[in-house]
């Protein structure tokens, strides 16, 4: 959240003097009001000043929950957004980013009641054109790399797991019995894909798998160890690399070229996902271009032939100057990566993946044989995207067996991603059988898109506030007895006003075939 955002929940707690109200006024998660007005320094309980005060003392989250008797996620709810202390002047895009998503969503609903009452004469509104390079192109001068051999290749099976290991014996009991979920602290999925399926429409299949409805930013990442092993940890390892795996630096107000392929106007927001995810393969903006990528880079790199590096943020001295913290000044291309984040901000990381990356260029199965960074890159192809005509980019072999999956950064979901040989587990156990894996992998050839063949857990609903948030939910739902009580409709912890939010999310509890997952 940015100033901005915490000032508009602030000014409507000052007038309705209610955090149930003023989470009910904006359309914003319960939690989320409180955990912005606890940031704010406009609400407090003892519970929190407790869990700040060990926070300031260096305590990590986990350690704050053992030492409180309570869990990790409580914890988190009840701490205030930490905020980096940066040393450029331009404010956050995250927010504005977000926000403008909601108003994108908003605007589709309005716009999906009008169609229904008001046209021209010649049928429903047209969709608007992306301003970047569809998944689906109609362009037919596909390269020889990308061709309709690569249309007929064998489906690969993906494993997709939503896991917290937090939750208490209550938390996993309620995630079991109402969830839908056999292990209590996951809820996993299991797919076919095309094998030349890009990250970018695999995004909206994870979207469509899991309930959620593109209200939220997203990036890939590769493990943390594999990462710095990738990048040495340096700006220059991660330098050589832009453009190769992974996003550039980009310019201030250009989200749109980052994100504009998100263009839900209207309609079943099922239908549009299902478009996004299904084939022919081929996405690229405008800074996922190699050459355009390394140029954003060396302009960076040229912008800061020396900086003020800072020492990493300390809790227990929150009042130190920034002057204090300076521990050396340095060409930006020397530091290591720790220190340019301890001193700059770079709004959208230094770690999201290219999403033009096809999963199996990047993702080996579990013992499969991956590269290092030297085996990234060691000769140019040429593929032709609509709209950019035949485009060079570096040659990607895979570099890990496992990628993440982030969606919605304050509700924290993170989807593991790992990639599975064959689909013998899966028939052994019953789970799944010889037919059905025919008939999906069938579907998955002819019509050119991903299929659900496993699933264990119940779909969730954007804006819960996280794993232990929408377990909280779950209790309410079907733990809670409101027939005896005066119906407030502001009352968030009541059966019928949690019913009503969730399902107006989009949320249902009704049983999905896997054939009907995607």
């Amino acid at each position: 959240m940015d100033d901005e955002l915490l000032k508009e929940i602030y000014d409507v707690y000052q007038e309705t003097g209610n955090l149930h109200i003023t989470a009910h006024e904006l359309g914003f998660a319960y939690a989320k009001v409180r955990k912005a007005l606890i940031t704010y320094g406009a609400y407090s309980t003892r519970f929190s000043e407790k869990v700040y005060s060990l926070r300031c003392k260096g305590y990590t989250v986990e350690e704050i929950a053992k030492e409180l008797g309570t869990t990790a996620n409580r914890v988190s709810a009840w701490l205030p957004y930490e905020r980096k202390i940066y040393n450029l002047p331009e404010k956050t895009q995250s927010a504005v980013r977000s926000r403008d998503y909601r108003e994108r969503n908003k605007r589709a609903r309005v716009n999906l009641v009008l169609s229904k009452h008001t046209n021209d004469g010649e049928g429903s509104p047209k969709m608007k054109t992306p301003s970047i390079s569809n998944t689906n192109p109609t362009d037919k001068c596909a390269d020889k790399d990308n061709s309709n051999t690569e249309k007929a290749g064998e489906p690969i099976r993906l494993h997709l797991k939503l896991h917290s290991e937090w939750l208490d014996e209550d938390e996993q009991r309620i995630l079991k019995e109402y969830g839908r979920s056999s292990t209590g602290n996951s809820i996993e999925r299991d797919i076919l894909i095309p094998h030349d399926i890009t990250l970018h429409a695999l995004h909206y299949a994870i979207l469509r798998l899991y309930g959620w409805q593109n209200g939220h930013l997203h990036s890939f990442h590769l493990p943390d160890d594999m990462y710095e092993k990738l990048t040495t940890n340096t700006v220059r390892g991660w330098g050589n690399l832009i453009g190769v795996l992974f996003q550039t630096v980009y310019p201030d107000n250009v989200w749109e070229e980052r994100y504009g392929d998100d263009d839900y106007e209207y309609g079943s927001i099922k239908t549009w996902l299902r478009k996004k995810y299904t084939g022919p393969y081929r996405y690229l903006g405008w800074f996922e271009q190699y050459s355009i990528a390394v140029k954003e880079f060396k302009d960076f790199v040229d912008y800061w032939p020396s900086m003020a590096v800072y020492e990493p943020f300390d809790f227990e001295k929150p009042d130190r100057s920034r002057e204090d913290r300076v521990i050396k000044h340095a060409p930006v291309i020397d530091l290591t990566l720790d220190e340019l984040n301890n001193s700059v901000v770079i709004e959208d990381g230094t770690s999201d993946l290219l999403e033009r990356l096809t999963v199996s260029s990047l993702l080996a199965p579990k013992g499969g044989k991956k590269v290092g960074a030297e085996g990234l890159g060691q000769k140019m192809i040429t593929r032709s995207y609509k709209g950019y005509g035949k485009v060079e980019e570096p040659e990607v072999r895979p570099v890990t067996d496992k990628l993440f999956y982030h969606y919605d950064y304050g509700d924290g979901w993170v989807v593991e991603i790992t990639r599975v040989k064959d689909c013998d587990d899966l028939i052994e156990s019953g789970a799944l059988t010889a037919e059905e894996l025919a008939e999906a992998r069938s579907t998955v050839i002819e019509k050119y898109r991903p299929v659900c063949i496993h699933q264990d857990g119940m779909c969730l609903v954007d804006d819960v506030g996280g794993f232990g948030s929408f377990i909280d939910m779950l209790r309410i739902i079907n733990e809670s007895d409101d027939r005896d009580e005066p119906l407030d409709p502001y009352d968030t912890d009541s059966k019928e006003y949690t019913l009503a939010w969730a399902h107006g999310m989009g949320w249902s509890t009704r049983r999905v075939s896997n054939k009907q997952m995607l």
